[in-house]
């Protein structure tokens, strides 16, 4: 006989709700967050297909940064002034929002600064050369003085950025998980949807829930439920074993932020290279590409110069949703069902801000 649900399970548990919202990650959670605040009485659920956050919120490295002038420079190019600097104060305000709304403490926030480090003096010049322009710019815009200054680190000439830190990514998951079940937010792990319609988001199981509302919050995934232009993109992260006498103590970005490491305690983590085959990485399948794990473990050895016979404790690999000119997409898509994606690496920063956005476009 097939499976029934019982009358309890009927009237309590699979009633439908009023939001539905697909993905646990920091857009997912804090979406059904501000939702709740304003709709206390509403029921909201939460469904993600793995059993944490699958991806990118508890995969990635843990910076809180607005971005380096290596970065901002290649993002001009592409989206022009008004555009990039909107995403800065984008970034700016959706780590101010992260902060308040966690809090530093349980999340481990360290403003240790951030520096951009160069190895080609011409990059490093065409750089530095814009500092005051874009302090001018950041004081004028946010009243963020003196952000940017010209510095060495091991020798190698770097631009230091005072406002930058570092989290721990899984505290910050974990205690944003705590506070929606204390605001009666229910998540269903293991839980993957294979379709979504007004009214109904469809489960590979064959199961049915039938919310009034129903957000699409799958960043880098967005593509097997809705076709728009996020395309994901795989991030490669390794973290070593501890290293006695570590000299790099903070966080660090290399080559348009391309390459990214810190410290977490005496341990490095060391992370990115997709520009290394940015072709290959354009999936949403987990996994390391070993061009890129030998890249990086190069860069260990001769940029970092990491003391010699250190290993890899743990590897691993997240995936992010990038849109053409890095701005996040949060709009509706047909009635009822509503998308936050687009995140393009800055997921952090900006997730919780995105969410904020969409929940008031939800109201209108």
């Amino acid at each position: 006989m097939e499976k029934q649900h019982s009358f309890w399970e009927r009237e309590e548990w699979l009633k439908p709700p009023d939001l539905v919202v697909i993905g646990g990650g920091i857009v997912g959670a804090s979406t059904a967050l501000f939702y709740k605040e304003i709709y206390p009485d509403h029921d909201v659920i939460i469904v993600d297909k793995g059993i944490t956050p699958e991806g990118a919120s508890t995969r990635n490295a843990g910076f809180s940064c607005i971005g380096s002038i290596s970065e901002h420079l290649a993002d001009l190019k592409i989206s022009g002034e008004e555009t990039v600097f909107k995403r800065i104060g984008r970034r700016w305000n959706g780590l101010q929002l992260l902060r308040k709304t966690i809090g530093d403490d349980v999340m481990d926030y360290q403003n240790t600064g951030g520096y951009e480090i160069f190895k080609e003096e011409k990059t490093y010049k065409r750089c530095a050369e814009k500092i005051p322009w874009f302090n001018q710019k950041l004081k004028d815009k946010f009243g963020l003085k003196d952000v940017y200054s010209m510095d060495v680190y091991e020798g190698y000439p770097a631009i230091f950025n005072r406002v930058e830190g570092a989290i721990n990514s899984g505290k910050l998951m974990r205690t944003l998980h705590v506070r929606l079940a204390k605001a009666g937010i229910r998540i269903w792990w293991n839980s993957k949807v294979l379709r979504v319609e007004t009214g109904a988001v469809h489960f590979e199981n064959g199961f049915q829930i039938n919310p009034k509302k129903t957000v699409i919050a799958v960043n880098g995934f967005l593509q097997r439920l809705e076709n728009l232009p996020v395309h994901p993109a795989r991030g490669f992260v390794f973290v070593t074993k501890p290293i006695s006498d570590l000299k790099w103590i903070g966080t660090f970005h290399y080559d348009e932020g391309y390459v990214y490491f810190r410290n977490v305690n005496d341990r490095l983590l060391l992370g990115g290279g997709r520009n290394v085959a940015k072709e290959e990485e354009a999936t949403d399948l987990f996994g390391a590409n070993q061009k890129i794990r030998d890249y990086l473990i190069g860069f260990a050895d001769k940029t970092l110069k990491l003391p010699e016979k250190w290993e890899i404790d743990i590897e691993w690999s997240g995936i992010m949703g990038m849109t053409e000119n890095k701005e996040p997409i949060h709009q509706k898509v047909k009635p009822g069902v509503w998308v936050a994606a687009g995140l393009s690496g800055m997921g952090i920063a900006i997730g919780m801000q995105v969410a904020k956005e969409l929940v008031l476009k939800m109201e209108e």
